[in-house]
């Protein structure tokens, strides 16, 4: 079982992350809703390890996959989202983090995020599941850099 590791670095009205993978080689960047002390959907997701599989997306209905074995929380999908507003304590990916506009408010979102979401779905074909490890972004923890885009 391949293991992903995703960085997170919390702002009041998001959580922005680097995912990256080396079972299949895959990077990219997360967003998520801000951490409201772990409350089903509102909140990140508490750091730690878990599983995830393959699932449906029932808001959306196409393939992805869910994280497993989150303290009091169910349904927490990775999937197509752009902004923190688009997950509701699940994770959307993009190529990105970049400064955006919704409504005239900026706010931090990840771009390109049906393209990115599309990719990471053709490199895990075969593979129902793997492991996620969530942690805090520290330069002393990262194999890389989580970087803003402008």
């Amino acid at each position: 079982m391949s293991t992903i590791t995703l960085e997170r670095s919390y702002l009041p009205f998001g959580t922005y992350g680097r995912w990256y993978q080396d079972d299949p080689k895959f990077e990219c960047y997360t967003v998520e809703r801000p951490w409201l002390e772990n409350q089903s959907n509102i909140s990140c997701i508490p750091e730690g390890r878990y599983r995830i599989f393959r699932s449906q997306y029932h808001r959306g209905g196409y393939p992805c996959f869910e994280v497993a074995d989150v303290e009091n929380r169910a349904l927490i999908k990775i999937h197509i989202a752009n902004w923190p507003k688009d997950v509701h304590g699940c994770i959307g990916m993009g190529v990105e983090i970049r400064p955006l506009s919704i409504s005239g408010d900026p706010v931090l979102a990840v771009s390109s995020s049906s393209a990115t979401f599309s990719k990471w779905m053709m490199a895990m074909e075969g593979q129902d599941e793997a492991e996620l490890d969530i942690r805090t972004y520290s330069p002393s923890n990262s194999s890389g850099t989580l970087v803003l885009n402008q």
